[in-house]
């Protein structure tokens, strides 16, 4: 019976380490969209298209990273942009 026990212990650890290794890390996230200066004339044309809304940029930039995760934070920004000024030709 101890030796079940065991193995139900290893195997249930195995498990929680491979559900770890597979969830994205918060870590290897680059800083925050707004305090990034490396994007700064992105966030800046972003903020212009929603009248200086930084709850909806964050929101929608948010949507994006969890729709297409493993992007750069350049790459959200320029999706995000790019969708805004697309629907509204339309």
């Amino acid at each position: 019976m101890g030796l079940i026990v065991v193995l139900l212990i290893i195997s249930l650890s195995f498990a929680l380490i491979k559900l770890w290794s597979s969830q994205p890390r918060r870590g290897n996230v680059s800083k925050p969209y707004f305090s990034d200066p490396k994007n700064r004339k992105l966030q800046k044309r972003l903020l212009i298209l929603l009248n200086g809304d930084a709850t909806t940029a964050e929101r929608l930039l948010k949507q994006q990273r969890q729709k297409h995760q493993g992007q750069s934070d350049t790459w959200y920004l320029e999706k995000v942009i790019y969708d805004l000024e697309r629907d509204r030709r339309y």
